[in-house]
């Protein structure tokens, strides 16, 4: 059955960090601290950002340094909850929500 909920989606590159740590690592541990049902993590092949430096895992031109992509989804009040700690996790980037539609499986 499908029911209302929130995607959040942060976009950071791998460099980034929070309190010593890697900022994703940092955020997989923060969501699943705060009970959420999942969060995944996506290296990007090839990307830029705000500074527009080509970030690519072209043999010719490697990076390590790339894009991730953090996906989070739940209820909009859970993900509008932890926003304010996010937006302190995330230095340069970009947070998105989304509303979306979700069936949850469990077994």
């Amino acid at each position: 059955m499908l029911t209302d909920g929130m995607l959040l989606r942060i976009y950071i590159s791998e460099s980034a960090s929070y309190e010593g740590r890697p900022a994703y690592k940092y955020l997989v541990d923060y969501f699943r601290e705060k009970g959420f049902p999942g969060c995944t993590i996506f290296r990007g092949m090839m990307g830029f950002g705000h500074e527009k430096q080509l970030r690519t895992v072209d043999v010719f031109r490697l990076s390590l340094d790339l894009p991730v992509i953090i996906d989070v989804v739940d209820t909009d009040e859970r993900i509008a909850q932890v926003i304010p700690d996010i937006e302190k996790v995330v230095d340069n980037g970009l947070i998105i929500t989304q509303k979306v539609n979700m069936i949850r499986k469990k077994q």
